[in-house]
């Protein structure tokens, strides 16, 4: 099964981004059959720029592999196999900034308005591209359902759905026995998720004795850090000897507790293991990692050894023999992650091609929607097993695998098999 979010790396770019609440609405629909021809299908692919100036200005340093490339060798196979119901597809590729909220706004009004594609693939957020009623497979950080027509279909479930699993599946492993729980979340954004983990944990009938949200000024380290430090001094005082961190919380408590050196340090769980990987790659004291259990919907050493995926990784080379493409290795830092465009074009695409096909020649917003949610037991590159979707659930669930840090290897190792909530 596809990870929640491929790009592992995504946690550090969404740091340097303030959110895209402020993408401005649609003035008006669009039309349901946007970007679809007798013979064509638009796609938009609005892919995160780690090449961006702005971006190196903060020292950042990413080698995602050359996505552009990843995504035209697979699109001109698809094409020479006869497209898509004798559609051929037409992509709109464009690199985006991560830095601030205006070049993802630029890129949702390019493709969906100006270049006017039928569907987007695996953009950062997929929120823009809805609310122009332009369907999205595989955005980054899965949407959960749309208020609109529209919908994001990912092989990831959002927090919403993935977290009751994740902690049903740790509290059957033990992890919350004889605890008393404190909840942190590292973000005012986080509070939702906050509420509903809580609640989640209620239904589980495991103690949670305290909560509390940093925050402090997004930026301000010095703010963030004293908060931290008062955080800590509650939940000392409450009695919690186990804290569960929320969203963004599960980068933001280990990097708190380093820079304070702080002398509590309870055994933790992160529910979002791409927050948590992000901590790994940083400058965090692995004694503040030691000690946590998260999961993932996949191991990803399994996900790049899939046989799919390999066969991705064959057509890619075929047509871009310069391209490098590393295999995947936990150890490797995000300089040398160059299997990611694979990872991202390969699986999104597939499922892209396995949707459309479904919802046959009239291919409108509403028959690619409702052969989405009729998808059962479909194997994309990268699964464990095969995905399925159902109505008004545009992702699939699967099982978890478990996975904590290893200070040897200073990465996360996940485990073999996957267990069920």
């Amino acid at each position: 099964m596809m990870n929640r979010n491929l790009l592992v790396s995504a946690v550090l770019l969404a740091a340097v981004m303030v959110g895209t609440s402020g993408v401005p609405r649609a003035s008006a629909a669009l039309s349901a059959s946007q970007g679809v021809t007798a013979t064509t299908i638009r796609i938009g692919i609005p892919y995160v720029d780690v090449d961006a100036a702005p971006l190196r200005a903060l020292g950042v340093s990413i080698n995602f592999g050359n996505v552009p490339d990843a995504f035209n060798a697979l699109i001109d196979n698809i094409n020479a196999h006869g497209g898509i119901n004798g559609r051929k597809i037409v992509p709109y590729i464009v690199a985006v900034n991560p830095v601030g909220t205006a070049p993802a706004a630029t890129a949702c009004t390019q493709l969906t308005e100006d270049d006017a594609v039928f569907v987007v693939i695996a953009p950062l957020q997929a929120t823009c591209y809805l609310e122009h009623n332009v369907p999205v497979v595989g955005s980054i950080y899965p949407s959960g359902n749309s208020p609109t027509a529209a919908q994001d279909f990912s092989p990831t479930a959002p927090a919403v759905a993935l977290d009751p699993l994740e902690l049903s599946v740790f509290d059957k492993q033990g992890v919350f026995r004889h605890k008393k729980v404190a909840l942190f979340g590292g973000d005012s954004a986080d509070e939702p998720e906050l509420a509903a983990v809580q609640s989640d944990l209620a239904k589980l009938h495991i103690p949670v004795v305290t909560t509390a949200v940093d925050t402090a000024p997004q930026g301000d380290q010095a703010a963030e850090n004293a908060q931290i430090a008062s955080i800590v001094q509650r939940f000392k005082s409450d009695s919690a000897d186990e804290v569960v961190a929320v969203g963004t919380g599960a980068a933001v408590w280990p990097e708190g507790l380093t820079a304070n050196q702080s002398t509590y340090n309870p055994p933790w769980v992160a529910t979002n293991e791409e927050d948590f990987n992000g901590a790994v790659g940083a400058v965090d004291d692995p004694a503040y990692l030691s000690n946590v259990v998260t999961a993932s919907p996949l191991n990803p050493t399994e996900l790049w050894n899939n046989a799919g995926m390999q066969r991705c990784v064959h057509i890619i080379k075929a047509a871009y023999p310069s391209d490098q493409i590393r295999a995947f290795n936990a150890a490797l830092p995000e300089s040398e992650e160059t299997w990611t465009a694979v990872e991202e074009a390969c699986p999104y695409l597939a499922l892209f091609d396995d949707i459309a096909t479904a919802a046959g020649k009239n291919l409108t917003v509403s028959s690619f929607v409702h052969a989405g949610y009729g998808l059962r037991g479909v194997v994309i590159p990268g699964s464990s097993e095969p995905i399925s979707f159902g109505p008004n659930r545009p992702y699939a669930l699967d099982p978890i695998y478990m996975a904590h840090y290893d200070p040897s290897t200073k990465a996360v190792v996940y485990a073999n098999t996957p267990v069920t909530g």
